[in-house]
């Protein structure tokens, strides 16, 4: 067999892979946690290293199991890192590693389907640098991509070498880091077409699926098979089938335009960056897209027909992975993200590849092979360059609204990286914002935080309720409106606020708090508990003011002046505004 043949290969394809992956992508390791880094990473077992298998039992987003995302294998990823650092560089340098090993197994994949060293080695190297990859690798949360892609690609593998209980294995865990993985055995029903195996390699597939399904609704219950999506991620959700048609034709262009031709690139294209379709034989560019997706369907069939494996591959690996994010079939979270072209785009370049292999023939082959060579090389300084706008999340956001200017997402996240810089230009983002579209829970905690800072607790109040209306487990909008409460004396409420979010998520200072109100309701019992409960017999100071005060109050003795100041001090670091 060709993979045979090249194995003598693999140190030259691993030390090409280390150098170039590690070359453009090391100033990526100084990088911090941004944008969902700081949601996803937030989960309350992070810190608790004995749970880590209970992530089997929880959603991806802990305060937001209607989005319907499953991933206890990336996040228990996650908390290995924490297990030695909760340095970012950590899990940078994990995120390196895993895309080299992907670009490597593209390079036997490639080889494999298509016996031609030359094709390997050049889907592996433009694998590597392509520049629509930095959301995926300098992400920390790309990693659902990287960690499913990988045992997708070895399940391939797997398959192709008839090993099909093994390949069923990796199918598993590819699903159980991402769900978009579920497309795998679809590929392999297409390549089996050619290689026509017994069907037997279906059964092992059968239980492994039934068994993840069983796992995501036992989880995620009415979710796991009908996730909610919230307007201003994905308006297609929310339009008719030949809008969202459109539309998705559309975002096909532009993800293939990403790919081969990288300008553009974004942290988000959200409402109202991508505006909807509303004709279809109005916009050229869905036009487009559609004689695209006829031609790769066209292709595919043609390839079946042939028996070309590559083409096969190539095709069937850009297009199922594709029509599963592209809003076609059924709306997803968002309407586009660059992430999700790690899988398509290993269809794109083996198509690429292909192409471009059969056109190198005789005197045409060294023009070729220059031009390649300068694709790779300005492939790989866009990919340095966007590496650095992924460094920190103000670069990221000021780049994203460059990029995404009517992005209410964008609007919102910048808004609230400037609140504290320039406060007018944060004002103004979070009003234009609101004018689009005034259900975004992050814009209306933004709107809120200004609020504050005029003084208005009323009106921040009245967001803030909004907010949790619309998501009533928000972490920050439970921390921001138990203060606002609190602040205006409004025990009751911050005390029903302050239990969703202390018995939901836990955390030193909310437990502090929620004592302090407690206090301030009078249960001083109650408040005792609390602190012996979550702080046993700690001698932390703050701990201490709240103790001694309600042992004070319960034992009815005379409390001493410096008790009763301690006290009233830990209290009003729970009020707004916040020195």
């Amino acid at each position: 067999m060709a993979f045979v043949s090249v194995r003598s290969k693999f140190w030259l394809v691993t030390a090409l892979g280390l150098v170039i992956g590690f070359g453009i992508f090391a100033n990526s390791l100084d990088g911090d946690f941004v944008y969902d880094d700081n949601i996803v990473l937030a989960h309350g077992f992070f810190n608790q290293p004995p749970k880590v298998l209970k992530f089997f039992g929880e959603p991806y987003f802990e305060d937001y199991p209607q989005g319907g995302l499953y991933r206890p294998l990336t996040q228990i990823s996650f908390a290995l890192n924490f297990l030695f650092s909760d340095s970012p560089s950590g899990f940078h340098l994990i995120n390196i590693i895993l895309h080299i090993v992907n670009s490597i197994l593209v390079f036997y994949l490639a080889n494999l389907v298509s016996g031609s060293f030359r094709l390997g080695l050049f889907s592996f190297l433009l694998f590597l640098v392509l520049p629509i990859h930095v959301e995926a690798v300098a992400s920390i949360v790309g990693r659902a991509e990287l960690l499913s892609f990988f045992f997708g690609g070895l399940s391939l593998l797997s398959w192709l070498n008839e090993k099909y209980r093994l390949s069923a294995l990796l199918f598993f865990l590819a699903l159980l880091s991402k769900e978009t993985a579920l497309i795998w055995p679809a590929i392999f029903l297409g390549l089996s077409v050619i290689r026509r195996p017994k069907l037997k390699w279906i059964w092992p597939f059968v239980p492994t699926l039934a068994a993840y399904l069983a796992l995501r609704f036992w989880v995620l219950g009415q979710y796991a098979f009908r996730p909610e999506t919230e307007f201003v991620f994905n308006p297609l959700k929310f339009v008719s089938w030949s809008e969202r048609l459109a539309t998705a034709l559309k975002v096909l262009v532009l993800y293939l335009q990403k790919i081969f031709v990288p300008f553009g690139l974004t942290a988000d294209y959200s409402y109202d960056q991508i505006p909807v379709v509303k004709n279809f034989f109005a916009s050229p560019w869905s036009l487009v897209g559609l004689l695209i997706l006829a031609a790769i369907i066209f292709l595919a069939l043609r390839s079946l027909r042939r028996k070309n494996l590559v083409l096969v591959l190539g095709s069937t690996a850009f297009l199922l992975p594709y029509l599963g994010v592209s809003n076609l079939i059924f709306p997803i979270g968002t309407i586009m993200a660059d992430r999700l072209m790690y899988l398509p785009s290993l269809g794109a370049v083996l198509l690429f590849t292909a192409l471009v292999d059969r056109i190198a023939a005789g005197w045409q082959r060294r023009l070729i092979n220059l031009t390649l060579f300068a694709l790779l090389v300005s492939f790989s300084m866009v990919t340095i360059l966007q590496n650095r706008v992924w460094a920190d999340e103000e670069s990221l956001m000021r780049q994203a609204y460059n990029e995404s200017p009517n992005s209410v997402v964008v609007k919102a996240n910048l808004g609230v990286l400037l609140l504290n810089k320039n406060r007018e230009l944060a004002r103004r983002l979070a009003l234009e914002a609101y004018e689009q579209y005034p259900d975004q829970v992050k814009n209306l905690n933004l709107l809120a935080a200004l609020a504050v800072i005029d003084k208005n607790l009323p009106e921040a109040q009245r967001f803030l309720e909004r907010a949790l209306a619309l998501r009533p487990y928000h972490q920050g909008t439970l921390e921001n409106l138990s203060r606002i409460y609190f602040t205006q004396n409004k025990f009751a409420e911050a005390e029903r606020t302050l239990h969703q979010l202390a018995t939901r998520y836990g955390g030193t200072g909310n437990m502090i708090f929620y004592a302090v109100v407690k206090v301030q309701n009078r249960k001083y019992q109650e408040a005792l508990e609390i602190l012996s409960g979550y702080f046993g017999n700690s001698a932390d100071e703050t701990v201490a003011s709240v103790r001694d005060f309600a042992e004070a109050k319960l034992n009815l003795d005379k409390s001493t002046r410096q008790i009763e100041e301690r006290f009233a001090a830990t209290a009003s670091s729970f009020r707004y505004p916040q020195k």
